[in-house]
């Protein structure tokens, strides 16, 4: 008997296969990424302008807020000086409003009627407060 070249008992080389990312699955990722990264940013940036402009319309309530209780206090406490120096709100006063015609003591305490002007917007914020009146007794 020949010995022929039969089945060889050794392993057979198994192809390679290539371990890692392709530069098109790379590129993938990196477009991915700094779409993700681009959104986030534009949210950080919108925030922190939502916040600055939420800050200044706060102050601005808070001075025409101000404005208006120095208003109604002026009459009572004519020697009150107002804590916020600010001149962009301005207080006009208008007219005492009608009397009710039906009382029988003279009153002391009248309406009138004001309004407090910004001057940088032209915006006007009317009110009314109770002035005393110095009715002799």
């Amino acid at each position: 008997m020949k010995n022929r070249p039969g089945p060889c008992s050794c392993p057979r080389p198994r192809p390679r296969r290539h371990r890692g990312f392709t530069l098109l699955e790379v590129m993938v990722a990196l477009t991915i990424t700094s779409l993700v990264l681009g959104g986030l940013f534009s949210l950080a940036a919108g925030s922190k302008q939502l916040a600055v402009r939420t800050q200044s319309t706060l102050q601005d309530t808070m001075a025409a807020r101000a404005q208006i209780n120095f208003s109604l206090l002026e009459n009572d406490y004519r020697d009150i000086e107002p804590i916020m120096t600010n001149d962009r709100y301005q207080t006009r006063a208008d007219d005492i409003l009608p009397d009710v015609l039906r009382r029988t003591a003279p009153m002391n305490n009248l309406l009138q009627s004001y309004q407090v002007i910004d001057s940088d917007t032209d915006e006007v914020i009317a009110g009314v407060r109770w002035i005393r009146l110095e009715l002799p007794q």
